[in-house]
């Protein structure tokens, strides 16, 4: 049998998306992102899903995008129930490397009855999922 030895190149990370709900929690996911899109010279796409109503939503999400890193950056505001869904169609749509998405978010009931976000998010996206912990606990370390 013979046994493939690991590739000594670095991954290709070309472009990077990052889904927020531009809470403190998410925002670190997002520095997270931002870091690593600078670390490999990746394009970012910052990525929030609203229940209804882009347009301002586009325009604050543009400005912040701006602000979080040196790599080139965009934001997307898209319109669905479906976060998790959403995330996955855009991180196929814009053929993305990597999706970064935080642990913290949905709980109770609707977490019940949909699922969690990171989690389907993991199971269901075309490329590498990172999610990162961002629980209040995480900033103290």
């Amino acid at each position: 049998m013979r046994v493939r030895r690991p590739s000594s190149r670095r991954p290709s990370v070309r472009k990077v998306l990052v889904a927020t709900d531009r809470s403190a929690s998410a925002d670190r996911a997002v520095a997270w992102a931002a870091e690593l899109a600078e670390r490999y010279g990746a394009e970012l796409v910052v990525l929030q899903v609203v229940a209804d109503g882009t347009g301002e939503a586009e325009r604050e999400l543009a400005a912040f995008a701006s602000r979080v890193t040196e790599a080139p950056a965009r934001a997307l505001v898209v319109e669905d129930s479906d976060p998790s869904a959403a995330i996955v169609r855009v991180g196929r749509q814009e053929a993305v490397d990597t999706i970064v998405v935080g642990n913290v978010g949905m709980s109770g009931r609707r977490e019940f009855l949909l699922g969690n976000v990171p989690n389907r998010v993991s199971h269901n996206a075309p490329c590498t999922v990172v999610i990162v912990d961002t629980s209040s606990q995480a900033r103290r370390r």
